[in-house]
């Protein structure tokens, strides 16, 4: 049980999840301006390439909890604060590392609510779109039939397809 070794180890892994982060942040980034421009020829490249890396992300993080496992250390947050005071080095790099981690973790949180809020505009615009053309509020109501089993819409009148 060395703990320049874990100091090693753990910086590695430190600064791989952390560029993995911060490339999915900037990917999500890209993905909202496409959608806020309606450049859908960009968003369609965006989403053809895989920009999210998640596999890798997860495992970075399976292999920090054996990491700790290794040396003896919980794998909860406790485990790893202790592991940091035992083998972080003078200048507390490995502190300053995993506190710009979880800034960029914060900011790609952040970002992940953006585009949310940003598709369900679209799908809200959507809908009043589809409640105009249909004549109909399409949150609240839903075709009927008629004795054909034809859709109708309520009041007697007839669907945008038919008319």
């Amino acid at each position: 049980m060395n703990p320049v070794e874990c100091r090693q180890i753990l910086d590695r892994l430190l600064q791989s999840q952390q560029q993995r982060v911060a490339d999915t942040r900037d990917y999500l980034q890209q993905v909202k301006q496409a959608v806020a421009e309606d450049d859908l020829e960009t968003l369609q490249a965006l989403l053809a390439r895989p920009g999210i890396a998640l596999a890798e992300i997860e495992s970075i993080e399976a292999e920090r909890q054996q990491l700790l496992q290794r040396f003896g250390f919980g794998t909860d947050a406790e485990g790893f604060e202790r592991c940091l005071g035992w083998c972080d080095d003078a200048d507390a790099g490995l502190a300053s590392r995993n506190q710009a981690l979880r800034q960029e973790l914060i900011e790609l949180q952040r970002q992940l609510q953006l585009n949310q809020l940003l598709v369900n505009k679209g799908q809200d615009r959507v809908r009043r779109s589809l409640g105009i053309l249909t004549g109909m509020d399409t949150a609240t109501q839903g075709k009927t039939y008629d004795s054909a089993g034809k859709a109708a819409l309520p009041g007697g009148r007839r669907d945008i397809a038919i008319a």
